[in-house]
């Protein structure tokens, strides 16, 4: 192609040339994007297909190996926190797809509570303990009230608003925010957060300063930012938990 370009002076052979690419290129991307679609997170298990995903380095080792060690300390947590019901989610989707998973911590975030709240509990099966950090909804999950409520949930692209559902803690990155972590969504609710860029990460608008002076902390574009100083900026190994979102 390139040495019949070079070599002809043919503008319509040229005009030719280039249409044939052009729909060569079309046609290329028309297939990634399929494969992108039929590769999400979500739709394995939106179809009923309870397999596990790809990322094998998912299957986290910092918890008790014994199986279900772990689930009546999670419960006995849980239980403080009143999140009962997001727990036994949790643990049941572990059980089903992930029975190799025995991560150390485990996170809810619990979207009832007001934003000027700690509502992103964390619970530690070694240390049997539960710690709780401000975090906030996406900007569009909060309507026209600007109230610091969370009442509409989306995972539609462009929504700037928190999806629920559960999420699996993935690759840990050095981004625009800082130390990040990704997400996979693995409910129907959530299947786009790659796609949408749905990830943990610091932000200079959650903090109990931000909360004092406005009554609220401020929102993101869809992530559940966290305070800067309960992140973890210099950590260099990933993070692995399994998070869910509820309301």
């Amino acid at each position: 192609m390139a040495r019949a370009l070079q070599t002809t002076n043919d503008a319509s052979l040229m005009h030719q040339v280039l249409t044939q690419l052009e729909a060569t290129l079309e046609a290329t991307n028309s297939v990634v994007q399929e494969l992108l679609r039929n590769s999400e997170p979500g739709a394995a298990f939106a179809a009923g297909r309870m397999k596990s995903l790809p990322d094998a380095a998912f299957f986290a080792k910092g918890g008790p190996a014994e199986r279900g060690v772990d689930e009546p300390i999670l419960m006995t947590l849980a239980e403080d926190a009143e999140l009962e019901l997001p727990m036994e989610r949790l643990i049941a989707l572990r059980n089903e797809r992930y029975q190799e998973s025995h991560p150390r911590y485990w996170a809810i975030a619990n979207f009832d509570l007001h934003s000027s709240k700690p509502r992103m509990f964390v619970f530690d099966v070694i240390a049997k303990e539960t710690s709780s950090y401000l975090c906030a909804h996406g900007r569009g999950s909060e309507g026209p009230s600007d109230d610091g409520i969370a009442d509409v949930f989306s995972n539609v692209e462009g929504s700037k608003a928190t999806a629920l559902g559960i999420y699996r803690c993935a690759e840990t990155y050095q981004g625009e925010n800082g130390y990040s972590l990704k997400l996979d969504g693995l409910e129907e609710t959530n299947s786009r957060a790659r796609s949408r860029a749905i990830v943990v990460h610091g932000a200079d608008y959650v903090s109990p300063r931000f909360s004092q002076r406005y009554g609220r902390i401020g929102r993101s574009e869809g992530c559940p930012a966290l305070d800067h100083l309960c992140w973890f900026p210099r950590r260099t190994e990933p993070v692995r938990r399994i998070i869910s979102i509820e309301n």
